[in-house]
């Protein structure tokens, strides 16, 4: 059974006739004036009653007002209890557009500024703290408590400044199994009681059992594994995350942590796996989860980024205080070279959540592309200060600090990554930036210890990444005795999307014709619906293979596809760099001169690609073609001054 009470001040009233004038009538008009005070009477009390039982709601809380979930307190003895309430409860009021919870994260980004400990348990007391400190209007309290062999659960809203009640609500639950489906209802009552509308709850109220599990003990894991995610223990929250999902086969949302789990650290047909699980599942969990998955899913197992998006843009006005929505938007927007877009959306994703570390990496990462490198610096140098840095943050600082000539903050970078799973990236990266340079040598031993760092610590899909790369490279210098054997290493490892995409555009590049088509073809069977793979990688490798045969005149045609995509994540100019190759095989020395100048002018996309340098050097020959031999050697000088330290040795 469930009860709820709104605590407030009862109103002042007054009688309507007062005892003297009782008197002075006389008693001849005693029963109409009896009968008439009686129903003024009434009239008061119903007023009174009025503003008692909707002065707390009135005051309560707005669409404006953030909420703080405190520990719930455990006093049955039952372990699976701690932890795994107060995650079912926030999945229970997240379902709501109206409150506003104030993360995890951000707890325990406060309690380090509370110079406490970040996994010190939220006490009433440390969340009246906390509301005082972040200015937070409510925090929500709850109890478990054992009654014979039932529960009794109760919930109570409190002032976050006063700690005056506004809003309880208690439910008894007569065995374990009913505890999460009780604990849904009574967070649903209190929702109302917060100034919720009943249009908006019976919109988004799914039972909380179906929105999460029935299982106590899966919930249990699920809960664990998610905290050691967001505090980055990956390899331990993967061990807990999976037995989530023995103990409970359609737990949507553990499928879900797991696909972005794997994703984080490169194992994308994992993550791909895990995805289409959660998707098949997403009818029994909350709207907001359904948009959650929908993105997720279209964006790891099928790759359609328009839908993704479409899905996101539905999410952020439904949710328009969710800086999620945002936050993929902004990394949709990248994939698609909307530099402005990706930095506008990242930008409001930190103004709704400012301790969210990912969006000052989009943020970083659309000022970099942008040409805006000052900005970007700003924005990573702020991340890191506050420790909101992924790995890959620390990646993109290396490439913004390559472009600036800063070597001091480079090396800070590559420090930061020693002994740590992602030095294999930063060895990637400095090769790269040998590559540059021309220091081929350098380059390769720097992938190879890449490989045998991504080895080590058996991160297979992005040593497969990594040496797909370095064959792409190897054919970009004319190297192919070097791209052959290195896109065989690439694909003996794992047959991933990236693996296959690099290792395809490599080889057609090298006029590897079968072997070429052979991997475009695999692309096409298990990949069919990717936005990226379809319009910019495939269009890119058969253009390569035309301009091999000789058909520049179809190898521009293709790649007219590829440039709504071509300077965005992934994509990363190559098409523009294919078709100044078709151009000039061609001998269209202006056009070919428009491609170059464009890789060029988007100095912050190729940031540490060889492509750069080799954008000049397309350029010097593409002048020459149409006589303008000053911008020939113009552009000749730039490329030999950027190679000035080369190898001597180099194919191009």
């Amino acid at each position: 059974s469930g009860r709820a009470t709104i605590v407030g001040q009862s109103p002042e009233t007054a009688h309507s006739a007062s005892s003297a004038e009782y008197i002075v009538e006389g008693l001849k008009q005693h029963k109409r004036v009896a009968v008439g005070a009686l129903a003024l009477l009434l009239i008061a009390s119903a007023v009174a009653a009025f503003f008692y039982f909707n002065r707390t709601k009135a005051s309560a809380l707005t669409e404006k007002d953030t909420i703080l979930l405190a520990d719930i307190v455990n006093t049955t003895g039952d372990s699976v209890f701690d932890g795994t309430l107060k995650q079912a409860l926030a999945v229970q009021l997240g379902q709501s557009p109206f409150l506003n919870i104030f993360s995890d994260e951000r707890v325990r980004e406060t309690l380090r500024y509370m110079g406490r400990s970040p996994d010190e348990r939220v006490t009433n007391q440390v969340a009246r703290e906390i509301c005082e400190r972040q200015g937070i209007k409510a925090m929500l309290t709850g109890s478990i408590a054992s009654l014979g062999s039932h529960y009794v659960i109760t919930l109570e809203a409190l002032n976050g400044h006063t700690g005056d009640a506004l809003a309880r609500e208690q439910v008894e639950a007569e065995s374990k199994e009913q505890v999460i489906s009780k604990l849904g209802e009574a967070a649903t009552k209190l929702r109302e009681k917060l100034g919720e509308s009943l249009a908006s709850i019976r919109r988004f109220d799914t039972p909380l059992a179906q929105a999460t599990t029935s299982s106590l003990e899966a919930l249990k894991a699920y809960t664990v594994g998610r905290d050691l995610h967001q505090k980055g223990n990956l390899t331990e929250a993967a061990t807990f995350l999976k037995r989530a999902v023995e103990l409970d086969q359609n737990f949507a949302s553990a499928y879900t942590t797991l696909a972005v789990l794997d994703s984080n650290i490169g194992e994308g047909q994992l993550a791909a796996g895990y995805a289409e699980r959660a998707f098949e599942l997403r009818g029994r969990t909350s709207e907001r989860e359904k948009f959650y998955i929908s993105n997720i899913y279209y964006n790891f197992t099928t790759g359609e980024i328009d839908k993704s998006t479409e899905v996101l843009e539905l999410w952020k006005q439904t949710y328009p205080r969710d800086f999620v929505a945002r936050n993929n938007l902004s990394r949709n927007y990248g994939f698609m070279g909307q530099w402005d877009k990706a930095a506008e959306e990242a930008g409001e994703a930190i103004r709704l959540d400012p301790n969210a570390a990912i969006p000052y990496y989009n943020l970083a990462a659309s000022f970099l592309r942008l040409n805006r490198f000052d900005e970007a610096r700003a924005i990573f140098e702020q991340a890191v200060e506050k420790k909101r840095d992924p790995p890959f943050l620390h990646s993109d600082f290396y490439g913004l600090a390559f472009v600036q000539g800063d070597e001091a903050t480079m090396q800070r970078q590559v420090d930061w990554a020693k002994g740590k799973p992602d030095e294999g990236v930063f060895f990637w990266a400095q090769a790269h930036a040998a590559a540059f340079s021309g220091q081929r040598r350098k380059s390769q031993e720097l992938f190879r210890r890449s490989a045998q760092i991504n080895d080590q610590y058996g991160l297979k899909e992005l040593a497969a990444y990594g040496q797909a790369d370095y064959a792409l490279l190897n054919a970009a210098f004319g190297d192919c005795q070097q791209t052959k054997e290195t896109a065989v290493n690439a694909l003996n490892i794992v047959r991933s999307p990236e693996a296959l995409k690099r290792s395809a555009l490599a080889l057609a590049l090298c006029g590897e014709t079968s072997r070429a088509q052979s991997l475009a073809d695999e692309l096409v069977k298990r990949y069919p619906k990717d936005t990226i793979v379809n319009t910019t990688w495939l269009p890119t490798i058969q253009a390569a293979l035309e301009i091999k045969r000789g058909n520049t005149e179809q190898a521009i045609q293709l790649l007219q596809v590829a440039r709504r995509f071509e300077m965005g994540f992934d994509a990363e100019a190559k098409p523009a760099y294919v078709r100044g190759l078709a151009y000039l095989r061609a001998g269209a020395g202006a056009e070919a001169m428009m491609e170059f100048e464009k890789i060029i002018a988007h100095r912050g996309v190729v940031a540490i690609s060889a492509l750069y340098p080799l954008a000049h050097l397309g350029l010097a020959r593409a002048a020459a073609l149409t006589g303008d031999r000053a911008k020939s050697r113009e552009a000749y000088d730039h490329f030999f001054e950027l190679w000035k330290n080369a190898d001597s040795n180099i194919p191009i």
